[in-house]
Formats: C-alpha cells, structure tokens, sequence
C-alpha cells in the first residue's frame, strides 16, 4: 500500500491485534490503513488528545481506540485498546470543557508515570533479607490452551503455563518456558501505560498486510527503525572516492549502522549491473558473528547469500591455510618459556656494564609488558627493521623506552622470533600479520567487491591492513570504531594500518545513544575519565533516561551473593523482564563459575558461559567474564567478583609506567562492562579495595551506599 506516510509500529501493538476478536479484526485493519493514507486529526474519528499528551492522536474505530503520534512524514502507532464502559480516571481533575470522548481516552489509555520513573533500589536492597508479604498479583483472565495457541506459544510448554494463576508463579515458569513466551504472556495479561508504550523502539512496518501475516503466525518479526542520525551514515558518502569511517560510543548503534550499510552497499552493486555481489562483513567476535548472520537474513532476505559474516582470525585462518603456511597458536605457558629463554640467551652489545644495563631494562619491563611489547607493537605493526621500530610513536604505551632501551628490545625480538620459527608455532598476532602479507598471493585478494569493517579498535593494525587487501575498491570500504572500548587491540593512528586509508571528509561520529539510560551513560563516562585513549570532543546524547546506577560496597562474598540475588529477583519484576535478561560481568572464569553456582542455590537460576559458547536465548542470568561481554547488551547487569579475586592482575615487581598502562586497560574494560547495561546496572566492590579501578564511583552520578 503506497502512502505519503511512512510507518512504524511499537512491540505492544503486535501483542494488542492478537486481543481483536475475529469479527473486529476487518474493520479495525480497515480503519489502520485510512490512517496510513491520512492521519491528520479530523475532529471526529481522529482527534488529537491535547489534554492528555499533545504529541498522542486518536482514531475510533467501533469499540477501538487506536493511539498514535506523528513526526513530519512519519506515523507511529503505539497501541490499541478496547472501549472501557464502567471506569474513568477519578483521580485526574477533569475540566468542564472535556466531554464525554474525552474521558473515554483518558480511560481508556492508561497514562502510568508521566515523567521515566525507576526501581525502588533502596526499598529492593532494604527489604533483600526480609519475608515476603505483598500478595500475589492474580491474572485478570484464566491461561488457557486457546490462547497458548494464539500468542504462538508451542505445545510442549501448555502444561507449564495452564497451572499458572498468578503473575509471580508465569515468571516462576522460566526454568521451562522460554523467556521470549512468558514476556509475551505477561504483555498480553497486562497492557502496558502509555508511558511505557512511548519508550519502546520503534518497528519498520513496510506493509498494512504484514500485520495480518504476524497474526496468523507467517511473519515472526519486524526490522528495528534507525534514527534519522543513523539512517544518514547508511548512505553517507556512497559516491565518494575513499573509504569511510564513522565513530561513536557504546550504544550508538555503530553495529546496527553497519548492517544497515551493507544493505546500501548491495543495493549500489546490484543496481550497477554486479550479478552475483561478493562482501564481507567483519566482527571481532563468534557471538557477534552468529548474531550477526541472523540480522542480516532479516534485512537482506535471500541477497543474503551474497555477503559473507567472519572474524578477521577465521579469515586469516582460511588465507593461510589456502598457502599451506598454518602455523600453531602456542599457548601461554609455552609462550611465556619461550619468552624467558629469549631473554637469558640474547647477547646484548657492550662491555659488562653496559650489557647488564639493557639486561635490567627488559627485566624491568616486566614478562607481560614485554610480550605486549613484541606483540602489540611490533608483530602486529608489522615492524620489520630496527629503524622503524626506532621511529614508532608506540601510541596506547605508558613505559617511555629510549633509542638504547629500544635497541635492547629489539634484540630480545629477533632472537624470541627465532625460538618461535623453531617450533613452528606462533602467536595470533603473528597468524594476522602473516595472512597480512600473504593475502596478496591468495585468492582473497581484491575478492569482495565490498568489505564492512566493524569495531575496528579491536583489531591487529595488520588485520585491518588483511581486511583492506581483500575489498576491491577503497571507495566500498566501510568501518565502525570507538578507541575506548578498546580492549583487545593496541592504540593505533589511521596511518600505520595503509597508505590508502585516508579518511578526510568521509569521518563522522553518531552522538546519541540507544542502548543505556543517560544515568548509566554517564556514571561509566565519569569512571573512564582517567582511561581514555581518545579524548570525547562531542556531547553526548540519549533516548532514555531512569535511575542512577548503583555502586555498593560489601565486607563479605555471602553479602554479596545475597546483594546480587535480591537485585536480579526484584530488578528483573520490576522491569517486567524475566532473569534472561540479566547478566552477570566478573573478572575471571574461576570467579564466575563460583558466583553463578551459588545464584542458582539461592534459587536464581544462573549460568556460567565462555564467550565462545555464548546462548542468549537461554534461561537465567547469563554469567560472562567481563572481556567476553564485549558488543553484548543486556537490560540488567551487575559487575561484582572483585572481593574474592585480584582485579587486576599486576605482574611481580611490574613498573610504575606498567602499573599504569595496566589499570588504563583494564578501566576502560570496566567501562565498556558497564555500558552493556540498557536499563539498570548495579557494580559491586570490596569494602576496602585495595585497587584505584574499584573506587572513584562519586554521588553526582552513583547512588553510593556501603561506604565506597
């Protein structure tokens, strides 16, 4: 259906047609396609609620009410309620001027909080200790298998859910109902306030059909809308003659803008005449490629088989395999052995003196500091002179080395770079660099006709430079970064990844974020001040706003265990999210594997999961290694496991430069854990921590409690 009105819906309205009875379902449909040609208030059937909130309009239809907003060429329907005879809004000091429709739309639309409201934290954490006493909250209407069927709950959980009389006992179901069916339920049992309505995302409806086909369970899913900030990189600087790079912080939607530009990119190469298209689209983990994969089936539909979803590791895998040159990846013990004899048996220049100097120079630096070093720095900068080395900025380094102290390094290199060749063994910076040099002789080489680079920071210089060789033309070249998540990759200027990457004119950055509150946006950018590695030159934007996060401290791994039940029980009911949606960011795998087991004895259900084996679609709190969580979201997270571990880990006898390029790192790790958090978020410290990383949590921007 063509209209001058482009359409969206909210998540609510899918749930509100699934209530129509049959014999209302043609008029009603019939009355949403009017609107679509035109929904301008008329006076009558269309009026808008000025009273109420002057951005939400009204259209009648029977014993409907249909709900909805307008913004220059866009219409937004938010949801749709039966006609309630037998209650008004009491409370509410109506005017004379109001008649009798209008107390029908304040009745039937109920209003909920006026102004983003939040948990009652002190009340949750107060009362974690206590009995409950607050009695069940009954269903309005009985579960029965006439509406398992209809919201497309599948057989084998009826007999769950056709016992359940109350709202605690649906959330009680997780452990054998899918999260995704309970949320569905509780939606349909209990409508939402239009507050809540309005603060959900926006849904891409491209056909009045396809609501019908969503009804009768033929379409399971609709597209997310992008902001008109995103939807411009889309297709910014599709004619130009370079690549492009756009940069923002975490919840900005960069992954969603890239997918969206692979759209752009297919569509430029189809329309040119390119038959069968060849991309790729690059993330830096296997959690984000599988999720990835998903998205753009939706979005590309069948032309997804013409674009390719990898990590930068498999595909240098896959190029050096093609060359018969795969070397194993040593582990870290072994790593650090070979390490060790590189230093006892390289022979430094000099007499006694000057040779025991540069040898306290590299035992100085500390084992890890130096392996960062070789790998970071020179391996994957693809250093191949002492020359070059001499000249490098080492950008993201806090140790100053001078040109003795670089040499000396140096020398330890060629010699480690020996004892690896010996084995045939090597790091995984050098599989990059590797691939990096080899590609040329593959068939990768120029192969995709476009290539979207996402969460670049993460990535080897010399994977980008890999990445780059393997996309025919510069101009189609598209990536995503943020330097402070970078947790991973070192600090790097554009120039020493290539010579064509030249990013004037074709650089932007998207300013508002999507995923968390402005409270918990703020208080992670408060903590990073001292971490970054790219100063924010911009202001920074949000949709949504909520409480302060909280920052508790605890003299007891029992307090603690009790503290993140009670948070997780009662964050999750009063967000209407079942413990799915929660997660659980701890420094190490020992750490949260204990943590997850003691949740699930305190009778939360919890899991540990390695980031390779990650499965959102699981029930209960997803237990992850903060690392791991990198490109995640989840509505709830806590940060805890610090008083029984050391956070971080400082190398014996580790430097003062290395002490503070460590605790810079693992800063903005802590940062981007909190930045998973879209909703609530929760950190959980040592009443006497003996590490800067956990204090700093300041009143202005934490609800502080605990002493921290």
């Amino acid at each position: 259906m063509k209209t001058p009105w482009q359409p969206y819906i909210k998540p609510t309205l899918l749930i509100d047609i699934y209530r129509l009875p049959d014999k209302e379902t043609q008029q009603v449909f019939s009355k949403i396609g009017m609107l679509l040609q035109d929904p301008l208030p008329d006076g009558k059937a269309k009026k808008q609620l000025k009273y109420l909130n002057r951005d939400v309009y009204r259209l009648r239809s029977g014993h409907y009410r249909l709900f909805y907003t307008l913004h220059e060429h866009t219409i937004h329907i938010l949801t749709l309620r039966r006609r309630k005879e037998d209650t008004y809004k009491d409370d509410l000091n109506l005017t004379d001027d109001l008649g009798s429709d209008d107390l029908d739309d304040l009745n039937d639309l109920d209003l909920g909080e006026t102004a983003p409201g939040g948990p009652d934290w002190e009340r949750i954490f107060a009362a974690q200790n206590q009995p409950q006493t607050t009695q069940a909250e009954a269903l309005p209407e009985p579960i029965t298998v006439t509406l398992l069927k209809m919201l497309n709950v599948p057989a084998p959980y009826h007999a769950h859910l056709l016992r359940v009389t109350d709202r605690d006992a649906l959330y009680a179901c997780e452990k054998s109902v899918p999260a995704e069916c309970i949320l569905r339920l509780d939606e349909y049992l209990f409508e939402r306030s239009l507050h809540q309505v309005l603060q959900q995302p926006d849904l891409v409806l491209n056909d009045l059909d396809d609501l019908l086909r969503y009804r009768e369970g033929e379409l399971l899913t609709f597209l997310l809308k992008l902001s008109p900030e995103q939807e411009k990189y889309t297709r910014w600087s599709l004619e130009a003659s370079g690549p492009t790079l756009v940069k923002g912080g975490p919840g900005t939607g960069k992954s969603t803008v890239a997918l969206y530009r692979v759209y752009s990119l297919l569509e430029q190469l189809l329309k040119a005449g390119k038959g069968t298209p060849r991309m790729l689209f690059t993330t830096y983990t296997n959690a984000l490629v599988k999720a990835s994969e998903q998205q753009l089936q939706q979005l590309l539909g069948t032309n997804a088989s013409y674009v390719q979803v990898n990590t930068a590791d498999k595909l240098a895998y896959a190029i050096l395999q093609q060359q018969q040159a795969v070397r194993d990846i040593i582990e870290p013990a072994e790593l650090h052995h070979v390490t060790r004899q590189a230093i006892a048996e390289t022979v430094f220049p000099g007499n006694a003196l000057q040779q025991a100097a540069q040898r306290q120079t590299i035992q100085r630096m500390g084992l890890d500091y130096l392996l960062q070093e070789l790998n970071t720095v020179i391996v994957a900068r693809q250093i191949s002179d002492l020359d070059t080395y001499l000249a490098t900025s080492r950008a993201g380094r806090q140790m100053r080395l001078s040109a003795t102290q670089r040499r000396s390094v140096w020398l330890v290199y060629e010699h480690w770079h020996k004892l690896l060749l010996a084995k045939n063994k090597e790091t995984w910076q050098q599989r990059r660099a590797r691939a990096a040099v080899l590609v040329e002789q593959s068939s990768f080489y120029h192969f995709y006709d476009a290539v979207v680079i996402d969460e670049a920071q993460d990535l080897d210089p010399s994977a980008l430079r890999m990445l780059i060789n393997c996309c025919k033309e510069s101009k189609r070249l598209f990536i995503t970064a943020d330097a402070n998540q970078s947790i991973y990759g070192s600090g790097f200027t554009w120039q020493d990844v290539h010579q064509n990457l030249k990013f004037q004119g074709r650089t932007s950055i998207l300013r508002a974020n999507y995923r968390s509150t402005s409270e918990i946006g703020e208080a992670a950018a408060a903590y990073l001040a001292s971490g970054t590695l790219e100063p924010e030159v911009v202001e920074r934007q949000y949709i949504n706003s909520g409480p302060l996060p909280d920052a508790r401290s605890v003299g007891s791994y029992q307090h603690e265990i009790q503290l993140l039940a009670s948070f997780f029980q009662k964050a999750s009911r009063n967000l209407r999210l079942t413990l799915g949606s929660c997660a659980l960011l701890c420094p190490n795998k020992a750490i949260g594997q204990a943590i997850a087991q003691d949740l699930t004895r305190a009778g939360l259900e919890a899991t540990y999961m390695e980031g390779r084996e990650l499965n959102l679609a699981r029930s209960g709190i997803k237990v992850l290694t903060l690392s791991s969580a990198k490109g995640l979201e989840f509505p709830i997270v806590a940060l805890a496991g610090f008083l029984t571990s050391t956070y971080p880990f400082l190398p014996k006898g580790a430097s003062e430069d290395e002490r503070a390029e460590v605790l810079a790192r693992e800063r903005r790790t802590m940062y981007v854990g909190m930045t998973r958090a879209m909703r609530a978020l929760l950190i959980v410290v040592p009443a006497h921590p003996t590490t800067a990383l956990l204090s700093g949590f300041d009143s202005t921007h934490w609800n502080v409690k605990g002493g921290i």
